[in-house]
């Protein structure tokens, strides 16, 4: 089933990122942002003619033009909604989560969604009706740049639609850790479940987004030690016991100070895994030697510690997602090494 999913009154980069989508088993076929009524009648009507279904993700700006495009293009009479912020609505479109709404259009599903939804709310009951036949299989640290049924890639996995007599054979590709559209999060619950052992956090340039990740699933708390979030050298040296002349010598975005900060997490925590990032997430920051985007992430036992260099693309609020992502997935293929 193909989805288009239109942004409007934000940029693509400012709204729910595609991973929020494809937790729901949701296979995005167009993706684009309008900011004037005019541009939102156009593109609706063609995406609405040639996929399956429609999300548009809009400001609270916006939503009066919305309301306008559904009313002439789609033939929807108006519902006036009388509640403690009145507000003009698509008659047949039923309010779901705060902000959510959905009705069948045509027989199409059609949802609208805020652009600042919350990520780990539970939007099942609307995004189930989007959800694709086929299989979504995902593999971390993928290079395959050509396949018919690859739908998304960045610098952290690749994604792929799969007919499902077909899923075996992307199954056994190296890095695939779901066929079900599993989270990261989600896919590291299943090993910590298995394995039986406990992990701790240590972020500088993540702030917290790593340990809050793997918090939202259920019944993690028997396996999350807790979190430092050292942004500052002070705290790093103070919390995490990152010796002062690693600092000095080669900066805080460095593969040393990786690696000191997830054996340094091991060490508070007495966890028996870690992982540990530091980087540049923009769009400040940079120097000669150290671009934006650059991020050093460590995984750490009581055995030993592997640092990996990346460089994400995008913009702030995006380079520390696919930090985060990355570190979730090493930590979990840390765990299945050893």
């Amino acid at each position: 089933m193909k989805t288009a999913v239109i942004y409007i009154g934000v940029g693509i980069d400012s709204g729910l990122p595609d991973e929020f989508f494809f937790k729901y088993g949701i296979e995005i076929s167009l993706k684009c942002n309008v900011y004037n009524t005019t541009q939102l009648r156009n593109v609706a009507k063609i995406a609405f003619e040639s996929n399956d279904g429609l999300i548009f993700i809009y400001s609270k700006s916006k939503w009066s033009d919305l309301q306008k495009v559904m009313l002439v293009e789609f033939e929807r009479s108006s519902v006036f909604v009388d509640e403690k912020e009145p507000f003009v609505l698509a008659k047949g479109f039923k309010r779901f989560l705060d902000g959510v709404f959905f009705d069948f259009v045509y027989e199409k599903p059609v949802a609208f969604l805020p652009y600042n939804l919350k990520e780990n709310l539970d939007a099942s009951v609307v995004l189930s009706h989007f959800t694709s036949e086929s299989a979504l299989v995902k593999v971390f640290r993928c290079d395959i740049e050509k396949d018919k049924n690859l739908i998304y890639k960045d610098e952290v996995e690749c994604i792929f639609s799969v007919q499902r007599k077909d899923v075996d054979k992307y199954e056994k590709l190296k890095g695939c850790y779901t066929t079900t559209g599993k989270s990261a999060e989600d896919a590291l619950f299943d090993v910590l479940e298995n394995k039986k052992v406990k992990i701790a956090t240590a972020e500088s340039c993540t702030s917290g987004l790593i340990a809050a990740k793997i918090a939202n699933v259920p019944g993690v708390s028997a396996y999350l030690e807790g979190g430092a979030v050292t942004y500052s050298n002070k705290l790093k040296t103070n919390i995490l016991k990152v010796q002062a002349n690693i600092l000095y010598n080669v900066g805080a975005v460095s593969e040393q100070t990786a690696k000191a900060m997830a054996v340094g997490a091991i060490n508070l925590t007495n966890a028996d895994f870690s992982i540990a990032t530091t980087g540049i997430a923009g769009p400040g920051g940079a120097t000669k030697d150290k671009q934006v985007g650059l991020v050093y992430i460590a995984a750490a036992s009581k055995k030993g510690v592997v640092v990996e260099k990346v460089v994400f693309s995008g913009n702030r609020r995006i380079i520390r997602e696919k930090s985060t992502r990355y570190s979730i997935l090493l930590l979990r293929e840390f765990i299945l090494s050893q």
